[in-house]
């Protein structure tokens, strides 16, 4: 099945109208996706087998964006999944993505302009790096990062940058994507976890902070 096709099903099975405008940035951003594969490396495949799960999963997380979530930064953003996806979906939502590779970024930056996503940022850096200089006024409403183990020092500068009521998003396999120290234990406490659906053994566990 042609990769096309395949989401164009994924859309309409997700209640999501193919020729709606988040139909059709979805649309644009695999295009881009194929496009820009063929030359760098943002998945190991561009088979609908291999990227399918992840628009699924993307399309599956944007449903569950809580009404007053406004600000997110999403932590080692990659090809953009899911942050890109989410934002499609939830277009109100300021984005900010750490990929501290700059093909990458470059790549993200590029989806952001050509689709026309207000208020996306991509900061290629480090999230150490960044979280040194970020004004410490600075706060978000949802963080999240996938695939990647955060350190128990980045956490506790996230928990810092946070409200009562932002949201720590953390998509991962059987283990906890963080370096869970009793200090950060004392700082959040898990809200629910839920089961990616189309993901073997990969789940979803939202943290809010103490």
């Amino acid at each position: 099945m042609e990769t096309a096709e395949a989401l164009w099903r994924l859309l309409k099975a997700s209640q999501i109208p193919p020729g709606s405008e988040a139909g059709r940035k979805l649309t644009g951003y695999l295009a881009l996706l194929e496009k820009w594969n063929a030359r760098i490396n943002l998945t190991s495949s561009t088979d609908w087998r291999v990227i399918g799960p992840m628009f699924q999963e993307g399309i599956w997380a944007g449903k569950l964006y809580p009404a007053g979530v406004f600000s997110h930064l999403d932590i080692g953003s990659g090809a953009g999944f899911p942050a890109l996806l989410l934002k499609i979906l939830n277009p109100h939502v300021e984005l900010e993505m750490i990929e501290s590779r700059e093909k990458k970024s470059h790549f993200l930056e590029t989806v952001a302009h050509q689709l026309g996503l207000v208020g996306v940022k991509v900061h290629s850096v480090r999230l150490s790096d960044y979280l040194r200089d970020c004004d410490s006024a600075v706060q978000w409403d949802c963080i999240s990062w996938k695939a990647i183990k955060l350190s128990a020092e980045d956490l506790l500068q996230l928990h810092a940058h946070g409200r009562q009521s932002t949201q720590y998003w953390m998509f991962h396999g059987l283990e906890p994507a963080w370096e869970a120290t009793r200090e950060v234990q004392q700082r959040f406490a898990l809200a629910r976890k839920e089961k990616v659906p189309g993901m073997n053994e990969w789940n979803l566990s939202v943290y809010r902070a103490l």
